[in-house]
């Protein structure tokens, strides 16, 4: 893997930092101790999506396409800490103020970040050969610019600018969050679980057609659920789950030799991108199940379990656990700490996601103070660890 580029040690402390802020109102919230207000949650929510997954996947995407001795990323790191974090507390303080247009503003700085890291990609690529990891972030990042697009439209509806017709509105909130979840987040995991799991060195397209074909699919699959929804149209919502799913099928068969039983355990960072895998599954499972129950028009009451749980499956068993292997293989950490990140947050967040699904208050009780104090701990330590300057592989 190589040398950190220059911004990726910075990235990576910013997204540490800002992940307290959703750590702690989720304990707060999972654990019934208090009832956040709706832009509270949104904080919650936007602290991790962008000030945590976000920040940490420009941190992977930096090191994947950068080199060692490049210093131009220290701006590009910079400006996307500070305008990222501005939109994360655009969303807390509308809850202070009689007005909600911050969060547009807000919205355009984080836009204007999220275009300059994709067109960095591009050119960073240089016209070379792509690889299956490298495509895939691409089309990553192609698909959090269309999601940014939609987020600082439903920011701009939301305070009273008329970007499509009120009845229409509903369909742009619903298809922001599909566009950077089964957008975005999928496809992110998946060009880091590539990366990750074969120490950087993944195959090139012309070498991997399966590979080409698996990245597609998953970004197609995304396009057609984002429409879906946007457009009201069920038959587009529907071919989402078929194409998540062939692509995630020919991903288990291109990388089977790395999730033979003999591989687990081999170390703690292997283990948590092997488990990030597990994680992709389950969450198709989810939003095939959730799809299914969206066509068959049931309420959002209803849905709305389903939702959080695969929500919470994609952003701390998928996306969590690969910024963890990220940090841990950059960092100078025990294995034992390492255990008892992995092992409470994966149990902590199976046990929510559990609970979520099956409306159990008490499973929601018992897990949120785990997965929370797992997190914690987390942030502690790779905040305070050591860093090393040269990774030559990932250790799986």
């Amino acid at each position: 893997m190589g040398a950190m580029p220059a911004g990726v040690r910075n990235l990576f402390r910013a997204a540490l930092l800002i992940f307290v802020v959703t750590v702690v109102i989720g304990i707060l919230n999972g654990t019934d101790v208090w009832d956040p207000p709706r832009n509270t949650v949104l904080t919650h929510v936007h602290a991790g999506t962008l000030g945590w997954i976000t920040l940490s996947v420009f941190g992977g995407a930096i090191w994947m396409f950068g080199s060692s001795g490049d210093r131009s990323t220290n701006l590009l790191a910079n400006l996307s800490i500070a305008s990222l974090a501005l939109y994360v507390i655009a969303f807390w303080t509308v809850d202070l103020t009689t007005s909600s247009i911050q969060r547009p503003i807000g919205g355009t700085l984080a836009f204007i970040a999220i275009v300059w890291m994709f067109v960095w990609v591009l050119r960073a690529h240089r016209g070379d050969a792509w690889t299956v990891s490298e495509y895939g972030m691409a089309l990553s990042l192609l698909f959090l610019v269309i999601g940014a697009v939609l987020g600082v439209a439903l920011g701009l509806q939301l305070a009273d600018v008329e970007i499509v017709a009120g009845e229409d509105a509903q369909r742009l909130g619903e298809a922001h969050p599909a566009a950077m979840v089964i957008g975005y987040v999928i496809l992110a995991g998946v060009a880091l679980i590539e990366w990750l799991l074969r120490g950087g060195r993944t195959p090139l397209l012309s070498e991997s057609r399966a590979g080409m074909v698996q990245m597609t699919l998953i970004f197609l699959a995304g396009l057609l659920g984002m429409l879906g929804l946007l457009l009201e149209n069920d038959a587009l919502l529907q071919a989402n789950v078929p194409f998540e799913v062939v692509g995630l099928i020919i991903l288990l068969w291109r990388l089977r030799g790395f999730l033979s039983p003999s591989q687990w355990g081999r170390s703690v960072p292997g283990t948590m991108v092997r488990t990030a895998i597990l994680g992709l599954v389950v969450g198709v499972a989810l939003l095939a199940y959730v799809v299914s129950q969206f066509v068959s028009g049931a309420p959002f009451e209803e849905i709305a379990p389903s939702l959080v749980a695969m929500d919470h499956i994609n952003f701390i068993m998928v996306m969590t656990n690969l910024i963890f292997a990220m940090m841990a293989t950059a960092s100078v950490v025990s294995a034992m700490a390492n255990r008892v990140i992995f092992w409470g947050a994966n149990i902590g967040v199976a046990g929510f996601a559990v609970g979520i699904f099956n409306e159990s208050a008490t499973l929601k009780r018992i897990f949120t103070p785990i997965l929370g104090f797992a997190l914690l701990f987390g942030i502690y330590t790779y905040f305070t660890a050591r860093q090393v300057d040269t990774v030559e592989t990932v250790k799986v």
